[in-house]
């Protein structure tokens, strides 16, 4: 009896502990396509595509241009790797609508103040004279996430 009673009690316990429990929400369809359009500075052109969205599968078309999928890049990582002329593109495999992601490196001018010409003060130092500004571009990654909206349902 003491048993019976034991077991009875853990089962009753078990079942009040799970009542409490909610079940996990359920993922939402994302089937479909998606176009997005992002403008980080200091791109001077728009990164514009559409991301078409079928089960386990993400096609992308993206200007840049042309995007092609890079197996290597993809294969047992949580991202589908797309190279889009001198962009990539990492498509979330778990939620490709909110957490893709590109990157892509721009080329800046920037301005620099050169010393052009140098002459010897009176107490020996050597000093500069005249100066130019001169234009020197630089290497800069840009990142960002992408912000896909849906246009289109399958």
């Amino acid at each position: 009896m003491p048993r019976t009673f034991f077991v009875t009690a853990c089962l009753l316990l078990a079942a009040c502990g799970a009542k409490g429990s909610s079940a996990p929400e359920p993922t939402p369809i994302l089937d479909g396509i998606y176009r997005f359009s992002e403008r980080p500075q200091p791109l001077t052109q728009s990164i514009e595509g559409t991301m078409m969205i079928l089960r386990d599968t993400v096609l992308l078309d993206a200007q840049p241009g042309p995007c092609r999928y890079e197996d290597k890049l993809s294969w047992g990582t949580s991202s589908i790797v797309y190279k889009c002329a001198e962009m990539t593109v990492y498509v979330d495999r778990a939620n490709p609508v909110r957490n893709s992601k590109f990157r892509i490196t721009v080329m800046v001018d920037e301005r620099r103040t050169v010393c052009v010409r140098y002459d010897v003060n009176a107490r020996g130092q050597r000093v500069c004279v005249q100066q130019e500004t001169q234009i020197v571009q630089r290497e800069v990654p840009v990142s960002g996430v992408l912000r896909p909206t849906r246009v289109t349902n399958p």
